[in-house]
């Protein structure tokens, strides 16, 4: 069966050293976690997590503390605030008929994202550099190698990092024990893929493809699975203006969704979804709850460094 990438409204805001390349490096994956990364949002809030003001908080601290760091090493980096994140997922096939019918694919939205990136001040000032500044502005930001740092994720992949440089200075000052928060931070970031995974490799997710694939066809979009018709709405964007490329892009989106919510793809999926996830985090229930003590324990040293910012 076909992996089915998520859609997303909007593309996360990425922080400026993302531009300069990953901060680790993966066996089996293309890069290491981003520092401003959140863990898995299936995970219910519940006792212990930190508030959203309070994850907000660290963000903001961690990249105080990377300013400070990086004008220590002669290198301007902004203090740049993180817009909310308001993008949606739909890793299973789009199942939000209302939604689709505004957004399409997510199409629209990702170039804004796309246009906020290429305006974010660190961004502008790392392509203005040459090569060898930027490879002296990676090493300041990130360490010289992903050596320093390892963890082993939930999907069987070993995620690697420095342990030097201004994001870990930044990250071991608010949590103490880097190489823990490190392997804490990889296990929680790491659980939704394999949960997806589970459930599109699971035979009910299967079955339920089939019947929303047979809806499709009678649509006269004859795609057999979510991943075939979002391939198939990308190549609008080929041939059309933006604006002709949006509208198609929502109306076979819109279709997709009707399918979804008219055939069984969006209860089982769901179901599915819930089933995995909750087996996942309990399983890994220690690791969760211990970046929660971290982020919790960090966020007066959090509140100090942003005070003396003000």
């Amino acid at each position: 069966m076909q992996r089915h990438r998520p859609v997303r409204a909007t593309a996360a805001a990425v922080a400026a050293f993302l531009l300069l390349g990953a901060c680790g490096s993966a066996t089996g994956a293309p890069s290491g976690p981003s520092p401003r990364a959140a863990a898995d949002p299936a995970v219910p809030l519940a006792a212990g997590e930190p508030s959203a003001a309070g994850t907000r908080l660290l963000e903001r601290a961690e990249q105080i503390l990377i300013s400070r760091c990086m004008a220590g090493r002669g290198f301007p980096y902004a203090v740049t605030e993180a817009p909310e994140d308001t993008a949606r997922s739909f890793p299973y096939g789009v199942d939000d008929v209302a939604w689709a019918r505004a957004h399409g694919y997510g199409g629209r939205d990702q170039r804004a994202a796309a246009r906020a990136r290429e305006d974010d001040p660190n961004q502008r000032y790392f392509r203005g550099l040459s090569a060898s500044g930027r490879a002296a502005a990676r090493s300041a930001l990130m360490g010289s190698a992903p050596v320093g740092l390892s963890a082993t994720a939930p999907t069987g992949m070993t995620i690697t990092a420095s342990a030097e440089g201004c994001i870990a200075d930044a990250e071991r000052t608010l949590y103490g024990d880097l190489a823990t928060w490190f392997r804490v931070k990889v296990v929680t970031m790491n659980l939704r893929p394999v949960r997806e995974t589970r459930v599109h490799e699971d035979r009910q997710y299967a079955d339920a493809v089939g019947q929303w694939a047979a809806c499709m066809r009678a649509a006269g979009r004859p795609y057999p699975d979510p991943d075939a018709s979002r391939q198939a709405a990308a190549r609008f964007g080929e041939g059309m203006p933006p604006a002709e490329a949006d509208a198609a892009e929502a109306e076979l989106a819109v279709i997709e969704a009707t399918c979804a919510t008219g055939t069984p793809l969006a209860r089982v999926s769901q179901a599915l979804d819930r089933t995995y996830g909750d087996r996942l985090r309990a399983r890994h229930r220690e690791d969760i709850a211990l970046r929660w003590r971290l982020q919790n324990g960090a966020l007066a040293t959090a509140r100090r460094v942003s005070e003396e910012a003000a």
